[in-house]
């Protein structure tokens, strides 16, 4: 612990001088920096740590909405009708409670669960691609590593997780000082295909936000635009949106 601590804190500083060279120079983001592939993947594991540790208090101290939407979508990507809406609470210590349902209040009833764990496909990540520091950039004025990720060649993948991330490729936005990803953004390069053919996953683009409550990371929105083509449901594109709202904090 103690040696992961004093890593973090010696490739902080590291980063901190270029990024105050840059600025010195009246520039606002750095020009592509210089580092190891090992450097870009101690950060992402960094992430991971820090990640589990907060998801332990915003499941003891916070109590939010998570509004779930599947919109359908046309070949130009235009929303032709809404499939579906959920308003869930979910409570200090993480128990959940839908509340409405396409726009009518619910008493009780089951809500769909979601579909994204981050720290499951952070810890596929890391087991399966490789990372790439392309420079630092300030985002409301605040500096963050700027994460390219792809494939290592030659992986083989365990389940539909590592099966959609050996066919993907992104960028994360990893805060400098606290790491934790402020942004990430991935999507397929290649198909993906199950069951002798039953199930073709053509597309899967993720958008994901995160921002800071009281100290504690939250989701502030996560985006998945797919499009597949199933036996028991034919083609279907669409587009799942999450959002969270109405945080409170537990004292």
């Amino acid at each position: 612990m103690k040696r992961r601590l004093f890593l973090s804190s010696a490739l902080t500083c590291i980063m901190f001088f270029e990024l105050q060279s840059t600025k010195s120079a009246g520039q606002t983001q750095t020009e592509p920096i210089q580092a190891s592939p090992q450097t870009a993947e101690f950060i992402t594991q960094t992430v991971i740590t820090k990640a589990r540790e907060n998801e332990t208090i915003k499941r003891a101290k916070l109590t939010y909405k998570r509004v779930y939407t599947v919109d359908n979508l046309n070949d130009n990507e235009q929303v032709t009708d809404r499939d579906k809406e959920e308003v869930v609470l979910i409570e200090s210590g993480g128990r959940e409670h839908l509340v409405e349902k396409n726009g009518k209040p619910v008493r009780e009833g089951r809500s769909s669960s979601q579909r994204f764990d981050m720290i499951k496909v952070l810890e596929a990540m890391v087991k399966l691609d490789d990372f790439i520091i392309v420079k630092i950039e300030m985002v409301d004025n605040r500096p963050y590593y700027v994460i390219n990720f792809k494939p290592r060649p030659g992986q083989r993948a365990n389940g539909d997780i590592e099966d959609i991330i050996v066919r993907s490729e992104g960028v994360m936005y990893v805060d400098i000082e606290k790491f934790y990803i402020k942004r990430l953004s991935a999507w397929m390069t290649r198909p993906y295909s199950r069951g002798w053919g039953m199930f073709n996953l053509s597309r899967a683009n993720i958008e994901m936000v995160l921002e800071e409550f009281g100290g504690i990371v939250v989701m502030k929105s996560l985006t998945i635009v797919d499009r597949y083509w199933a036996l028991w449901r034919g083609d279907v594109f669409e587009r799942q949106n999450y959002l969270y709202k109405d945080y409170q904090k537990k004292e």
